[in-house]
């Protein structure tokens, strides 16, 4: 078709010719008009594929070049860019703050874990959705955080070494307000050496604090207008500076991954909650919390006794209770790690002594034992705090005493038997009329020992 355009154009071309030179009779002749048609039939029959008119050989045409219809320009590469780093981390300092997370890995071969708590948003799932395969690079056993500024550093310990390639991602998660809902995450894709990098880091804050939903740190109905950490200020080196988070594997361990940000990236807060994650299953910041994105039949369970195990939706996660940096936690804060009650202090206080047969008022002769010994509070005669029996050596003692004022009497009837009966001594004056049980009225300072509150008893002879 292309050659045919071109012979027809040139026939054109050759008519205007002929016809120009016909009209200029003054200045062309007849015999180069006819050279002219012959000229042009010749272009004609040559080109058509028809013989020469004047009885030559047609000439051979040069072969056509494909060309692709659809051939896009060549373009050449756009050079990548590279980032400009400024201030890259060192490494941590001392430990400032850690908590430990319950390892999975003495049931792996079982498929299942026991320290999942979906409704309270404590993950232990370092596991396949369905199939429950366990992956200990997804295991956190401990976490610790330690300041060496202008970085904040998170070391993440776990079960297993991320291998190369893998998708997981490992983060920590801030709570600046102590409301149990997270304000910033930084999260990094495991790297591929003990280089800090900033590839494939990134950190995002929750600017509308929806994070937690309606009850922080519990479960709650999926709402799609919660978009969790939906502001992303950094990633790989783009955002708010380029240095802002970094990540590498620990130098000292294959199986820690190490975290750096920019205190200043958290307002330089010297205040905070933090729990660290791994994250192979979901890696979505705007899915957070997870426990409010899925209901608890989506998730799966990861105990093999649950009516909703195995996992499912989410799934190949771990993550820890918080712990607090720049302060000590009650317990009472909304996804704090659990802390003990505090045990009311016992009082040392004691009054001791001992029962005796004496002559002078003195431990010399033979201390009686099985004696009952009572202790009041408050002023003489009084009983019915304690009771006690006087041991083979005639010592008795009440320990654990608070402060205050006590009574303590001698049951006389508890003495061993006597030909006419027990008499009072009185070398210090008991306080007590002949015949009744003697006592005394002794005060406690706090955690007061008072010894040598004795009694001594002479046999009446007849």
């Amino acid at each position: 078709m292309l050659k045919q355009k071109s012979l027809l154009l040139t026939v054109l071309l050759a008519g205007l010719l002929i016809l120009g030179l016909t009209g200029c009779g003054s200045q062309g002749s007849q015999i180069d008009i006819d050279m002219a048609v012959t000229q042009t039939l010749q272009a004609l029959a040559a080109g058509s594929g028809g013989g020469d008119t004047s009885g030559g050989e047609a000439q051979p045409q040069p072969a056509a070049t494909e060309v692709p219809a659809t051939q896009e320009p060549v373009v050449p590469p756009t050079p990548t860019a590279t980032v400009a780093h400024v201030t890259i981390p060192s490494g941590p300092g001392g430990v400032a703050s850690f908590m430990t997370d319950r390892s999975s890995a003495a049931l792996a071969s079982e498929r299942r874990a026991i320290a999942d708590n979906y409704t309270t948003n404590l993950l232990e799932r370092p596991f396949t959705s369905q199939v429950m395969d366990y992956k200990g690079y997804v295991d956190i056993t401990r976490a610790e955080l330690s300041m060496n500024p202008p970085f904040v550093y998170v070391t993440i310990q776990l079960e297993g070494s991320p291998p190369a390639g893998t998708a997981v991602e490992y983060g920590v998660e801030v709570d600046l307000d102590l409301d149990g809902r997270g304000d910033w995450l930084i999260t990094g894709q495991a790297p591929p050496d003990t280089n800090w990098t900033t590839d494939g880091v990134r950190a995002c804050r929750d600017a509308n604090h929806d994070v937690g939903g309606p009850t922080p740190m519990r479960e709650d109905a999926p709402n799609p207008s919660r978009d969790g950490y939906e502001d992303c200020v950094f990633d790989s080196g783009y955002g708010l500076s380029p240095d802002e988070a970094w990540i590498r594997r620990d130098p000292s361990n294959a199986n820690y991954i190490q975290l750096a940000f920019l205190h200043s990236l958290i307002g330089s807060d010297g205040e905070f909650l933090w729990g660290a994650w791994a994250d192979e299953g979901l890696r979505e910041p705007g899915w957070y919390d997870y426990q409010d994105h899925f209901t608890g039949v989506e998730a799966g369970s990861p105990a093999s006794n649950s009516s909703e195990y195995p996992l499912k939706a989410v799934a190949l996660l771990d993550n820890t209770c918080r712990w607090g940096y720049g302060f000590t936690p009650t317990g009472t804060e909304p996804g704090a790690c659990y802390v003990p009650p505090t045990p009311t202090p016992v009082p040392q206080g004691s009054i001791s002594g001992y029962v005796y047969r004496g002559v002078s008022g003195t431990p010399t002769s033979e201390r009686l034992s099985g004696v009952t010994v009572t202790l009041g509070a408050g002023s003489c005669p009084s009983s019915g705090y304690a009771s006690t029996s006087t041991n083979g050596s005639g010592y008795y003692i009440f320990n654990q005493l608070p402060s205050g004022t006590y009574c303590v009497t001698v049951v006389k009837s508890t003495l061993p038997p006597a030909s006419y009966g027990w008499g009072t001594m009185y070398p210090g004056g008991f306080p007590s009329p002949p015949g009744a049980n003697p006592y005394q009225q002794v005060p406690v300072g706090p955690n007061e020992d008072v010894q040598n509150k004795n009694f001594a008893f002479l046999e009446i002879v007849g």
